[in-house]
């Protein structure tokens, strides 16, 4: 029964989601979305109705945990949902554990949203608190429909086949990052009432990969801050040794040990084959995910999420053994080419940043071989890039190429003035 108010919870929110983009439109309440809080709150200091729902789910996240990732996150539903298509087509992926799940989300939390809005907030002070629930737009924050896609095929799907259960919200999502905090202080836990047969169900059934079995029998409830009060485990206990209670929070025993890793668990004999862990690989993985990601992040007009879900991906997938040797074989082309795209990108991405900071400085004479380079390495045309670089050789008197730059710039852009406007000055 609780699972099925789930789904109708989780569908329902699919609806209404659908009802504010074509129905309802963005006139009275514009973008609902998690990252508002820092965009808009913490930057500006305008509450609208995407830091409404942030204050929403932190507070009810305090009481109930984090019922909101459960029972109403739209991109968990579409996990839980890959997941049971992959088992409905036999295939039972294997759920990876790594301290990367506490390590990376946090990061992307810290790195993305919270020190960029802060300083600019410490930078331009607000002019005071006010309420907007109209801005911004629906589509905002957004991108466009191919990345769009290939954001929710990624993090949506491909990530729970290489990384298991859930693979986007343990791993990525900085949202339950930020909700990590009050879900360990939430009154509602999951805990145990005895009679423990340790048959593994709630452990194998959890949907964020969670070992409930250990949590229950030796710290008396689950502790990991990445439950969503599901309630799946103690709806599927065969010995009904699960409950869902609230606990005084006075009278609650919190222990730091009780949140960190530990290395026992996973090991029951009737789980222990559903699960990878690459603990001791964690100190290669982090650099590499963060080196993957940062090499693509932004360009084609990738966001984070997608960015660093491939990244996930690819470093995890690299780590773990493969089974037969032949399959290991082609995978060890696959990671081969795996590095060349990224090395290939990161050198992008380098030259980028190095040719618009030189240029920003006017150091023309060192900024043009880096966006020369980034121009001819970027499958993709960027008019903005040989427009500057049109700029820097005007200014350096190489005319002709100038004149090469501006007019493959108003080729790629031919509705924009500035290639129009530098070809006057060329002229001229």
């Amino acid at each position: 029964m609780i699972q099925k108010l789930r789904i109708t919870s989780l569908v329902g929110i699919h609806l209404l989601i659908l009802a504010h983009i074509y129905y309802f439109g963005d006139e009275i309440i514009g973008s609902i979305d998690f990252q508002e809080f820092f965009h808009t709150f913490i930057k500006y200091g305008i509450i609208n109705a995407g830091v409404l729902l942030v204050f929403l789910a932190f507070v009810t996240t305090l009481i109930f945990g984090r019922f909101f990732c459960g029972w109403a996150c739209h991109f968990g539903a579409i996990q839980e949902l890959a997941w049971w298509l992959l088992t409905k087509m036999g295939i039972k992926p294997k759920t990876v554990n790594s301290s990367l799940v506490t390590i990376l989300p946090l990061f992307i939390l810290l790195n993305f949203y919270i020190a960029p809005n802060l300083a600019n907030a410490l930078n331009s002070p607000w002019e005071g608190i006010t309420l907007n629930l109209g801005m911004p737009e629906i589509w905002a924050f957004l991108p466009g429909f191919v990345i769009g896609t290939l954001t929710f095929v990624v993090d949506g799907f491909l990530i729970v086949y290489f990384l298991g259960r859930k693979g986007f919200c343990r791993y990525l999502c900085p949202w339950g990052a930020f909700l990590k905090l009050p879900n360990s202080l939430a009154m509602f836990k999951v805990r145990n009432t005895g009679g423990c047969i340790e048959s593994g169900n709630c452990t194998s059934n959890c949907p964020v990969g969670i070992d409930v079995s250990y949590e229950i029998n030796n710290y008396n409830k689950v502790t990991n801050t990445n439950c969503t009060s599901c309630m799946i485990c103690t709806e599927g206990c065969p010995s009904s040794a699960l409950s869902y209670k609230w606990e005084n929070p006075l009278k609650e025993n919190f222990h730091f040990k009780h949140y960190g890793l530990n290395r026992e668990m996973f090991t029951l004999p009737v789980i222990a084959d559903k699960f990878q862990s690459v603990h001791t690989r964690d100190f290669l993985l982090l650099p590499l995910v963060l080196a993957f990601g940062f090499a693509i992040d932004g360009l084609y007009g990738m966001g984070h999420f997608l960015s660093f879900g491939i990244a996930a991906i690819s470093a995890i997938f690299s780590f773990t053994p493969t089974k037969y040797t032949k399959l290991s074989k082609g995978k060890n082309l696959i990671i081969g080419l795996l590095l060349m795209i990224f090395v290939w990108h990161g050198v992008v991405k380098f030259s980028i940043w190095r040719g618009l900071d030189q240029f920003e400085n006017h150091q023309y004479s060192s900024a043009i071989p880096h966006l020369e380079r980034a121009v001819t390495m970027y499958p993709k045309p960027i008019g903005r890039f040989h427009l500057i670089l049109g700029q820097m050789y005007l200014e350096t008197g190489e005319i002709e190429k100038a004149r090469e730059h501006a007019l493959k710039s108003q080729k790629i852009n031919p509705e924009h003035d500035g290639p129009r406007e530098l070809l006057e000055r060329i002229e001229n």
